[in-house]
């Protein structure tokens, strides 16, 4: 579990599941989100996406050969770069993890907005702060959903010669 969101700050993920593929040199070949092995449906609402786990079958079987291993440059090129405040962002959210550790949920909580204002594209952050009042969580994330106005939550799997990839 990634309690501190520490590497989906690293890798830029919003949600789980997401995947990033490092082999065995410690190369990152791939940065994905929506790495669900297949599609689930919640009444009328369907998400997830069933083309990801074949493409994980494709790389255990071949390897650095796999059709869907980017190289390092490829990968990294997924990662949003940071802005100023962004980059304080991240110290900020940190600093309320440790407060929330130490048992001061005003001290966290006061960190955790700052780092919100200071990056509010971040759904860490914001999941983060939900976690604690799980029953507004649900109406907080349609909230922040609704604010996207049609972009997508995930950004699309890269490499796909399927409907939706970016082939």
């Amino acid at each position: 579990m990634d309690t501190n969101h520490t590497i989906s700050s690293l890798y830029d993920l919003v949600n789980v599941p997401s995947a990033v593929w490092i082999d065995e040199q410690g190369q990152v070949l791939r940065i994905d989100e929506g790495a669900y092995a297949t599609v689930h449906k919640m009444g009328e609402f369907e998400f997830g996406r069933d083309d990801y786990a074949p493409m994980v079958v494709d790389w255990v079987r071949n390897g650095p050969d796999s059709r869907y291993v980017a190289d390092a440059k490829a990968a990294t090129s997924r990662l949003t770069p940071k802005t100023a405040e962004a980059a304080r962002a991240e110290p900020a959210f940190k600093l309320g993890v440790y407060f929330h550790s130490r048992g001061d949920g005003a001290k966290a909580d006061q960190y955790w907005e700052q780092a919100q204002a200071l990056n509010p594209d971040s759904w860490n952050y914001a999941r983060q702060d939900w976690s604690f009042t799980p029953e507004q969580a649900n109406a907080n994330w349609a909230e922040k959903f609704e604010s996207l106005e049609g972009k997508p939550y995930y950004k699309p799997i890269a490499g796909l010669d399927s409907p939706g990839g970016e082939g």
